[in-house]
């Protein structure tokens, strides 16, 4: 389906802002229903734009054709392409729509889920999207496919599904050596019931060819450990978050394999244990991390100064998704760890290897906080010139200097009415964020938080925040639970109970 459509930033930018009023300037309500809400708030953060028609946005990612630069925007509703060459009118291109994307037995009515980090090719311009259990409006009973689809996108005006490949699970799907290879994680629906990650062969995208191995193997079979995503940093190394913690392998090129002590060549459906392994519980009470980066070669600078104590390509950042403290306080939590000591197969011992935490940060207890029961949980995030743009679900988007990694400071956010913030992506100086409620919007930063990086000051806490009261909003509420069996959380949950529907209470996990 091809729509046009543009939107002129200054018309935005009235739209969105009109509710960023200080709590000083507005007089509470009484809330008619029960809705936890707080007028908005953002700090050195301004609004340039946002994506028309991105209502239920998940993941974006980007590529260049020529002079023109495009956005790739998984939502509920399918894939949409946007030209974002000029920002001040931003112009849809194509909708895959869910209704294209659906398997026989789907029901198109039924939301698309979940692609919760969209990857791109950008040489052969082919979009990746995995399909979880519950989409389309699967449940128990009944056959609940998952997969991906590959999509082209040579023209991402007119884009065409290639294929579409089940294997036993669907949550993140990652390009692995230059596209030539698929990882991916989520919960092994297969009877092995473990924790690992399928390889998918797509030289040739029309014809994927699923490899008969296991990778990153979590847990004993029948145990249920789970992968959740994988990011693959600037020398190439692959690091897999999920349960007990993050680990790092070599998928190209000859080296040591720490497990063997034999030098070898690393391949994509047989890797080489490079570093990684499990945080102090203390830190990450859950054992469960959602994704991560390490910074290193062209993204060195992105990441903490190194160091004699913390020296290059020895610190990943990762995150913990947990809601069991809804202000973050105990979990749920952005941690900087050291790889040191893990770099000769520590992490891949019986009894998972602690890595050193060098920072801790949440939200609990900073400027623009909303207090009290709400969805607060770190999710996805994205790291420029030493300052990482984070999603925090309805506490907005963080922006955080971790020049020093053991003192991260919040130099801005952004927490605009019923923001639900579901990933953050630095593109040419901007932050394009998906949230899942609100569509996607486009922000910069303002002077202010480069003057705060530049002295080190933290945006803190003031009695005027503090003291927020409940409001009124004009948008509903996203509700959100945590999954009783993933840890992360599922939009339109009826129910907290593990024994609830498997499609609906438990966001599709297994009964």
């Amino acid at each position: 389906m091809k729509v046009v459509a543009t939107l002129t930033a200054a018309a935005l930018l009235a739209f969105a802002t009109a509710g960023l009023a200080t709590a000083a300037a507005a007089e509470p309500k009484t809330p008619t229903v029960d809705k936890p809400r707080l007028q908005a708030a953002a700090k050195n953060v301004r609004l340039k734009a946002t994506l028309p028609d991105s209502a239920r946005a998940i993941s974006i990612a980007f590529a260049q054709y020529g002079p023109r630069d495009v956005a790739f925007v998984s939502l509920e509703t399918g894939l949409k392409t946007y030209d974002v060459t000029d920002l001040d009118h931003p112009l849809l291109l194509d909708h895959l729509t869910k209704q294209e994307m659906a398997l026989p037995g789907d029901d198109p009515a039924q939301r698309f889920w979940e692609n919760e980090d969209i990857n791109v090719d950008p040489v052969r311009k082919l979009a990746f999207l995995a399909r979880e259990v519950n989409s389309f409006g699967r449940a128990l009973p009944g056959d609940r496919p998952t997969g991906n689809y590959i999509v082209s996108a040579v023209d991402p005006a007119d884009l065409k599904i290639l294929s579409f490949h089940r294997q036993d699970t669907g949550h993140t799907t990652t390009c692995i050596n230059d596209c030539q290879f698929l990882w991916t994680a989520g919960r092994d629906r297969s009877d092995a019931k473990t924790g690992r990650i399928f390889v998918t062969d797509i030289r040739d995208p029309k014809t994927p060819k699923e490899l008969p191995v296991s990778v990153d193997v979590r847990g004993k079979p029948g145990e249920g450990k789970i992968t959740h995503d994988v990011q693959v940093d600037a020398q190439g190394i692959a690091w897999v978050a999920g349960d007990n913690g993050t680990r790092g392998y070599w998928t190209q090129g000859w080296h040591r394999d720490p497990l063997s002590g034999k030098f070898r060549e690393a391949k994509a459906w047989d890797p080489i244990a490079y570093a990684g392994g499990n945080v102090p519980k203390v830190d990450m009470p859950t054992s469960f991390t959602h994704n991560s980066f390490r910074p290193i070669g062209r993204t060195l600078a992105d990441g903490p100064r190194p160091t004699p104590e913390n020296p290059p390509g020895t610190l990943l950042l990762h995150t913990e998704e947990a809601f069991g403290s809804p202000t973050c306080k105990t979990e749920g939590r952005f941690v900087i760890s050291s790889l040191k000591g893990s770099f000769n197969g520590e992490g891949w011992t019986a009894q998972p290897f602690e890595m050193k935490t060098v920072g801790v940060w949440s939200p609990d207890d900073q400027e623009g906080t909303i207090p009290g029961d709400v969805e607060c949980s770190a999710h996805y995030f994205d790291v420029n010139k030493r300052i990482v743009a984070y999603s925090w679900y309805e506490q907005g988007t963080r922006f955080l200097d971790i020049s020093n990694p053991a003192k991260p400071i919040q130099i801005g956010y952004w927490r605009p009415d019923s923001a639900v913030s579901w990933a953050p992506y630095w593109h040419k100086n901007n932050v394009f964020i998906a949230d899942i409620s609100r569509g996607v919007e486009i922000v910069s930063l303002e002077k202010g938080a480069y003057e705060a990086q530049e002295s080190g000051t933290n945006v803190t806490l003031t009695t005027e925040y503090s003291k927020e009261l409940a409001r009124e909003s004009g948008r509903d509420r996203v509700p959100l639970a945590p999954n009783p069996f993933y840890g992360w959380a599922c939009p339109m949950v009826a129910s907290r109970d593990d024994s609830a529907d498997c499609g609906a209470g438990a966001c599709g996990a297994p009964c």
